[in-house]
């Protein structure tokens, strides 16, 4: 309760900083349920999508990756045993022991590189994703405006479930999404 006083003691002060008098203290004010128009935008899915396969992209690579690596701890472990195996002639236990050490080096510049990998793909798909929906949202308050626009209002609300009553006739959601995916045909 506390809450819905202080957002309408918000709206109020707003509404007054944005008028000199009485008589244009009468605002027009629309609402919009942001999240839903996201949900509903066709752009946003076909791009969600793209992205989506993209990361599916990304994980098969570190998967390739990763068996790599784990093929040659395998390869390792068994010139590993070679050395110990005193069955075997001592020069070909060193020559084990020899192609085992070159393995673990090359492992560990190998673990190096995947590491390396994941973190710049980790950096480039979340600079990725932070730009589509930069983008997005951006489309959705151009599409905003243009409905504002059209219905003459002052003020546009983000309807938030939970946090501010606003009577469905000034909803103007539906149009949104319907101005967004419009301009995508």
């Amino acid at each position: 309760m506390k809450n819905k006083g202080k957002i309408i003691a918000v709206i109020m002060a707003v509404c007054s900083l944005c008028t000199t008098d009485v008589s244009a203290a009468i605002q027009k004010i629309l609402s919009v349920d942001v999240q839903k128009v996201f949900e509903n935008y066709e752009n946003a899915k076909v791009v969600q999508a793209a992205f989506s396969e993209a990361v599916q992209a990304a994980d098969k690579e570190l998967k390739e990756m990763g068996d790599a690596l784990t093929k040659l701890q395998e390869e390792i472990g068994t010139l590993s045993e070679r050395t110990e195996n005193t069955a075997l002639l001592d020069s070909v236990r060193e020559k084990s022991r020899l192609e085992a050490e070159e393995k673990t080096e090359a492992l560990r510049v190998k673990e190096g590189e995947f590491i390396q990998f994941r973190q710049d793909l980790d950096r480039k798909l979340t600079e990725r994703r932070k730009k589509e929906i930069t983008e997005q949202y951006k489309a959705i308050e151009c599409a905003t405006a243009s409905v504002a626009k059209i219905k003459k209002a002052d003020i546009v609300l983000n309807k938030i479930p939970g946090t501010l009553y606003v009577d469905d006739s000034l909803d103007i959601t539906q149009l949104v999404i319907d101005e967004l995916n419009s301009k995508q045909k």
